[in-house]
């Protein structure tokens, strides 16, 4: 078993905080898809009692982050394609709805703050650091919906990434010549600020379709590669 470092705050909700830091780590993809989790050596390496954290384990499961054998193990679930595909298209909905929205009366404020936020994602990703790569990216999407006011959008679509976060973190180390990945990305939301620059809404709906469309693009190159195949289905 992968050795799990959590850091607890013994004042606050110990289920809780198992439970967020479990799921930061299986979106991110330090804990891998098909990697297994002990309860009891968890149990052990994080000093607490059993209860918090099967009380964790219970919501990743029912999430779709785990599968669970009783009295034995859990263990990080494959990236399920078909619920990819249909958040994806929900998702494309909601934020083509923003853009739509947002051309009509972005300012010159809000599009330096967006052309800022996609500088972070590219100095990151220079950096390698892709956790950073990830908060910056979700924060250019949540600060469009923010801008368009309709944050209910990002609420929304946050509840229905879970799969989708998951290959977008395996997604920021493609660095092949492909019509997807993390500088492709990059271009896609330059793209959308060009376009919300010139209030051009017809050309930012369609460039925000593109962008979401590529995550398929990039599920779909995933299960036909080798070091992917066995944890996608």
């Amino acid at each position: 078993m992968v050795k799990i470092k959590i850091h607890l705050d013994r004042k606050k909700s110990l289920g809780e905080q198992i439970y967020l830091s479990l799921r930061e780590k299986i979106i991110s993809t330090e804990l891998y898809p098909l990697t297994e989790i002990s309860e009891g050596e968890l149990s052990k390496i994080i000093n607490v009692s059993r209860t918090p954290i099967r009380d964790a384990l219970k919501k990743l499961e029912n999430e779709g982050l785990i599968n669970t054998i009783p009295q034995v193990k859990s263990i990080v679930s494959k990236i399920n394609t078909n619920q990819i595909s249909e958040a994806n298209k929900i998702r494309s909905v909601l934020e083509t709805n923003v853009v739509e929205q947002l051309s009509h009366n972005i300012n010159s404020t809000q599009l330096k703050k967006l052309k800022q936020i996609n500088l972070n994602i590219l100095d990151n990703l220079k950096k390698r650091n892709f956790r950073k790569v990830f908060y910056f990216d979700n924060m250019f999407h949540q600060t469009l919906a923010i801008q368009a006011k309709m944050p209910i959008s990002w609420q929304i679509i946050s509840q229905i990434n879970t799969q989708i976060d998951r290959v977008r973190n395996i997604s920021y180390l493609h660095e092949d010549d492909n019509t997807f990945g993390p500088l492709q990305a990059i271009k896609d939301h330059q793209e959308i600020v060009k376009h919300l620059t010139s209030k051009n809404m017809l050309k930012v709906v369609q460039s925000m379709k593109k962008h979401i469309s590529s995550l398929e693009r990039y599920t779909d190159f995933i299960k036909k590669t080798k070091k992917y195949k066995d944890i996608i289905n």
